[in-house]
C-alpha cells in the first residue's frame, strides 16, 4: 500500500499538507489558496472535535441512528466563517444547513450546483461519524470538498479536498491533476486482487439502505479477506486512498460525504463509480471506491447481488 505517515495537525504539519505542486493544468488558478484554506479551516475546527468527544445529542433527524449534537453546527460555522472571511464570492453547502433525509440533500445539492452567481463551491461535512462522535469512538472526519466551474453553465468539477481525521491528528489532502498527500506525502491505493481485499461498508439509517448493503456483505463474504463497518463515509475514502482499506461501498450518500473523499482515491491512483460502474459525479448517491484491482471483481459482485441502490421498502426480496 502507499500508506503515509500519520501528520500531527499544528503549523509544520499545515505546511506539509499545503506542499501540493502548484504547476498542474488541471487545476484552475487560485486552487493552491483554497487547498490553503481548507486545510487551515480543518486542522482548526479538529481541535475543537476533539476536545468535545463524548457530546450529548440533541436530536435525531432521519431516524434514530442519524444524530444531531450541538458540536456539528459549532464546527460547521466554523468552517462556513473561514470560508466567508477568506472567499466571499464563493458558495457553500453544509450538511447542517440542509433538512434530513435523501430527498432533501438531493434537491439541496441540485439548487447549489444551479447557483448562477458562482464558479467555487465548498460541499462540507463538519463531523462526518456523529454517531461514532457521540459514543466516544475516535472514528471521525471533517469533510472539505471544493468544486469549481469555469463559468455558468459550464460542468462542476470537484479540485480540491482535504480530510481531517481529529483523533489519529491526520489530513488527507488532494487537488486535482496533482495526486493525493498525507502529511504532505504522497499516497496511493493499495495493489491488491479481490481475494486479498479489505472491504468496507456502512450500516444505514434506513432500511431502504440497509437491505442491499446487507446483501452486498452475504455476496462479498466469501469472496474477500474481510468486511469491515467503520461509521464515517470521509475516514473510509481516506483509507482506500492511503492503501489502509481495498474499497468502501454505499448505496446511499450525500455530496458532503463524498466531495473530499472521491477526489482523494481518485488522486492517489483509484477508481470511483456508483454502484452501476458509471462514474461517480457530485450528485450520485450510490458510491464503489476501491483500488484499480479490485474495482471490476466487486462492482460485479455487488451487481449481481442485486446491489444497486435503494431498496424500495416492503418490495419483496
Amino acid at each position: 500500500s502507499g500508506q503515509g505517515a500519520p501528520m500531527r495537525v499544528g503549523s509544520a504539519a499545515l505546511l506539509a499538507a499545503c506542499a501540493l505542486g502548484s504547476a498542474a493544468a488541471m487545476a484552475p488558478a487560485g486552487v493552491d489558496n483554497v487547498l490553503r484554506v481548507a486545510t487551515a479551516i480543518g486542522v482548526t475546527a479538529s481541535s475543537t472535535v476533539r476536545t468535545k468527544l463524548g457530546a450529548e445529542v440533541l436530536k435525531t433527524k432521519a431516524s434514530r441512528g442519524d444524530l444531531l449534537t450541538a458540536v456539528d453546527g459549532e464546527v460547521q460555522r466554523m468552517i462556513e466563517d473561514g470560508v466567508r472571511e477568506a472567499f466571499p464570492e464563493h458558495a457553500f453547502l453544509g450538511e447542517e444547513s440542509v433538512p434530513a433525509g435523501a430527498k432533501a440533500s438531493s434537491e439541496a445539492i441540485a439548487a447549489a450546483l444551479d447557483r448562477a452567481d458562482a464558479q467555487w463551491l465548498w460541499i462540507c461535512d463538519p463531523i462526518d461519524g456523529t454517531t461514532n462522535f457521540v459514543q466516544s469512538l475516535p472514528i471521525v472526519g471533517i469533510s472539505i470538498g471544493v468544486a469549481h466551474r469555469e463559468s455558468q453553465g459550464a460542468p462542476w468539477e470537484v479540485v480540491c479536498g482535504v480530510i481531517v481525521d481529529p483523533f489519529r491528528e491526520e489530513v488527507f489532502a488532494a487537488v486535482k491533476g496533482q495526486g493525493a498527500t498525507l502529511a504532505g506525502r504522497p499516497i496511493r491505493v493499495g495493489d491488491e486482487g479481490m481475494a486479498d481485499a479489505v472491504v468496507a461498508t456502512g450500516f444505514a439509517p434506513s432500511e431502504a439502505s440497509l437491505r442491499p448493503m446487507v446483501r452486498g456483505m452475504n455476496a462479498l463474504g466469501p469472496k474477500v479477506r474481510t468486511i469491515r463497518m467503520l461509521g464515517s463515509a470521509a475516514v473510509m475514502l481516506a483509507w482506500v486512498a492511503a492503501g489502509r482499506l481495498t474499497a468502501y461501498y454505499e448505496a446511499d450518500l450525500n455530496a458532503w460525504d463524498t466531495a473530499a473523499g472521491v477526489l482523494l482515491v481518485r488522486e492517489a491512483g483509484g477508481k470511483v463509480t456508483g454502484l452501476d460502474g458509471a462514474e461517480h459525479a457530485i450528485a450520485t448517491r450510490t458510491l464503489l471506491a476501491c483500488n484499480a484491482a479490485s474495482h471490476e471483481g466487486i462492482q460485479k459482485t455487488l451487481a449481481d447481488a442485486g446491489v444497486n441502490g435503494l431498496d424500495e421498502v416492503g418490495a419483496p426480496e
